[in-house]
């Protein structure tokens, strides 16, 4: 990611704050409320300092939240939030993070933010069912 050491520093700051707050949060909606923070600075980043890795981020990050949101919004019975998934969503987070610190490539991190958001959908509960898909 090629931004300005000033402006990694306010992301790492908003996602630190934003994890804190997750952490502290029982509440599943709540905690996700949180969470659409990061997708939220990540673009507010972006808007500043343009960088196709922010973009991709952001898109990740934001489908994860729609596909969880959508879960906990219809309430369905047959198709179950994991117990774990917002466990996974803190740890995920705090991965992120750990990229954004050390400069690293986001890819491994955001690719569990997809799977944590498709866990939520039909094929993925499926799928975490079967024990393909691992939180």
């Amino acid at each position: 990611m090629k931004i300005k050491e000033d402006t990694r520093k306010k992301l790492i700051d908003e996602i630190k704050f934003i994890i804190k707050k997750m952490e502290k949060e029982a509440e599943p909606k709540q905690k996700l409320f949180y969470f659409s923070a990061i997708y939220g600075v990540v673009s507010r980043i972006f808007n500043l300092e343009y960088d196709p890795e922010l973009v991709f981020a952001y898109t990740i990050l934001n489908l994860t939240y729609n596909h969880i949101n959508a879960r906990i919004a219809h309430e369905e019975k047959i198709i179950e939030i994991p117990d774990e998934l917002f466990d996974k969503l803190v740890n995920a987070s705090k991965e992120f993070l750990n990229k954004i610190e050390k400069n690293e490539s986001l890819c491994d991190a955001l690719q569990k933010f997809a799977e944590i958001g498709y866990a939520t959908t039909g094929n993925g509960y499926y799928l975490y069912q079967r024990g393909l898909l691992r939180l």
